[in-house]
């Protein structure tokens, strides 16, 4: 089906505001609790239950886990694979999970509804400020007649979910295109799901990301663009955050977290390959293709404010949120 642009807004305040109430009912002891979920294993081990949604740029998170360096900061924790953030985001509400992958819009979705989610720790770094070190693309399908942003018109686009970065980028590109966003019909797809829908006509264009980027364009597929570095390049467009009720009842633990997620990046920046190789069974793909996969990272794991404040600009501009919470309330303090 189909989701026109001037629907999916009003779809995602619902579901940051089901979100925000779940959060504040943790806050006032109700299902889900502050602590949930959080248990301590043998050796005092903190065990912890973290949502994400699958791509390359894991690697360091998957080598802090299969690496021992959670281990050796005193954290045991299990990965969840969602579909998108919001789904992590309703985990992570609900109790079932600490901690989680978002895209800063969502992230800012929330906590313009109340809902204090807060960026505790990069996934891998920052956004790269050139093309070149950035495997996030927008892609046009092989036969769709489509050579420029401006020719996404009456198109379907599909994204992996309407609340994205993705989603929000594509609005900014059609606009400086000289196009009217709305006109792009904008669908919800997992990222596995958008190769085949572009070789068989049911999409015309797709942001997509490695390693599933390798697959639409093996069949025809051509880069348009590359839609964070044109736009965020060094920004925070993606991080690993928890709830605000967590963060208050386990600042030990985001501690840990942090310096672990630290840890991992800087040691992942060195050794890329050992990091490569943890793709091979948390994304399913052969070790010689994990080998080759590439990282969209400048490996700088400090999180950087000016970025959400420019993402929260565009998002106000295209009527997504009414206010603008300051970034630094949105980045976990000790």
């Amino acid at each position: 089906m189909i989701i026109r642009r001037p629907r999916w807004g009003r779809r995602v305040a619902g579901a940051c505001a089901a979100i925000a109430i779940a959060i504040f009912a943790a806050a006032c002891g109700g299902p889900a609790e502050s602590g949930s979920g959080t248990s301590k294993g043998p050796g005092g081990v903190t065990n912890l239950t973290l949502g994400y949604v699958p791509y390359t740029d894991d690697a360091a998170l998957f080598y802090a886990q299969d690496g021992g360096i959670f281990r050796s900061h005193g954290l045991n924790v299990k990965f969840v694979p969602q579909a998108s953030p919001v789904a992590v985001e309703a985990s992570m509400a609900s109790g079932t999970e600490q901690f989680g992958f978002v895209t800063t819009p969502v992230l800012v979705n929330l906590n313009s509804k109340g809902a204090p989610a807060k960026c505790v720790s990069s996934v891998d770094g920052n956004q790269p400020a050139t093309a070149a070190g950035d495997h996030t693309v927008l892609v046009a399908a092989k036969g769709s007649g489509i050579k420029s942003i401006a020719d996404l018109k009456g198109k379907n686009v599909a994204e992996v979910q309407l609340t994205s970065l993705n989603s929000l980028a594509v609005q900014v590109l059609a606009k400086r295109a000289g196009i009217d966003p709305a006109s792009i019909h904008q669908i919800a797809m997992p990222f596995p799901q958008m190769p085949a829908a572009l070789s068989q006509g049911r999409v015309q264009a797709a942001v997509i990301v490695a390693p599933f980027a390798d697959a639409a364009l093996a069949d025809g597929a051509t880069v348009l663009t590359h839609p964070n570095a044109d736009l965020f390049p060094n920004g925070t467009v993606t991080c690993l955050d928890a709830m605000g009720p967590y963060l208050k009842a386990n600042p030990k633990v985001a501690s840990d977290f942090r310096a672990a997620m630290n840890a991992a990046i800087a040691y992942c920046h060195g050794h890329q390959s050992a990091c490569k190789a943890t793709l091979a069974s948390h994304l399913s793909l052969p070790p010689a293709k994990a080998a080759k996969a590439a990282l969209s990272t400048n490996w700088n794991p400090a999180l950087n404010p000016a970025s959400i404040t420019l993402i929260e600009g565009y998002m106000k501009q295209y009527g997504e949120i009414t206010s603008e919470p300051a970034a630094a309330s949105m980045i976990w303090k000790p």
